[in-house]
């Protein structure tokens, strides 16, 4: 990859976490609990006038499900950053959980890019007796996909695909059975967005698992692709929903200082 792009994290929510509720068998560390910040977060990539988004979040005030607290409303922070929904070009949804997909309404005209794994797992769980529930997806938000999908704006992924020149997305699983983290090329150097490939830097740094998981292997060899793909592109590796990625990177100038930060 060799195009300069800019990568923007918008902050739309968050919650304060407890590491042995968030961590699967934290307890095994022999580390003592403790609170963590967790941020809910989409991502913006701008390509001159083309404008991209990687997840769209969610309504807070919609639902709340885990005790989510809303910063900065999604529509409202699109408006601070001069962003018109209806000229968004392209979503990717990294998985089908409501905290990154619960907004595609706002975005009639984009095309939608998904993993093939997670699309077929989600509607064919959606027409069973079981259903959705006790899962983490809604099935509203679904509808949305399904217009996506009846309107010819759905591309869904298999396999590593560069979806815009300079954005690769690869598909991985063990979260959810078929989310994609993305690798963008920017222009202070490559950043892997990993979505909630891995929610925190202890995922990466330690391979702690989360606690809701699809499968366990699956979800600590996506650990090793996350760290295998940032060597071997000497990318940058940016959480899911680690209130500290805000602390690493700048704030944007003026309104939107206060819920975004510039990632490349």
């Amino acid at each position: 990859m060799s195009r300069a792009l800019s990568l923007i994290q918008v902050k739309y929510a968050e919650r304060t976490a407890i590491k042995s509720r968030v961590f699967h068998e934290y307890a095994q560390h022999g580390l003592p609990d403790g609170e963590l910040a967790m941020d809910y977060n989409y991502w913006i990539v701008r390509d001159g006038e083309t404008v991209i988004l990687l997840d769209t979040g969610y309504d807070v005030s919609e639902a709340e499900w885990l005790g989510e607290r809303e910063v900065t409303a999604v529509p409202e922070t699109l408006d601070v950053l001069g962003i018109d929904p209806s000229r968004v070009s392209l979503v990717v949804l990294s998985h089908y959980h409501f905290d990154h997909i619960g907004w595609l309404r706002l975005f009639p005209h984009a095309q939608v890019v998904a993993g093939r794994a997670e699309d077929e797992f989600w509607f064919g769980k959606l027409r069973t007796e079981e259903g959705l529930d006790g899962e983490f997806v809604d099935p509203r938000h679904l509808i949305e996909v399904q217009r996506a999908r009846d309107e010819g704006r759905l591309t869904l992924i298999d396999a590593p695909t560069e979806i815009h020149p300079g954005i690769v997305v690869h598909p991985v699983s063990g979260h959810c059975p078929g989310q994609l983290l993305a690798l963008v090329d920017t222009a202070s150097g490559p950043r892997i967005v990993a979505s909630d490939v891995a929610h925190f830097y202890e995922q990466i740094e330690h391979g702690w698992t989360f606690f809701v998981h699809s499968d366990l292997d699956d979800m600590r060899r996506s650990f090793e692709t996350l760290r295998d793909l940032g060597a071997q592109h000497g990318a940058e590796i940016i959480p899911g929903h680690d209130a500290r990625v805000r602390d690493r990177y700048p704030a944007l100038p003026g309104a939107a200082g206060r819920f975004a930060n510039l990632l490349g």
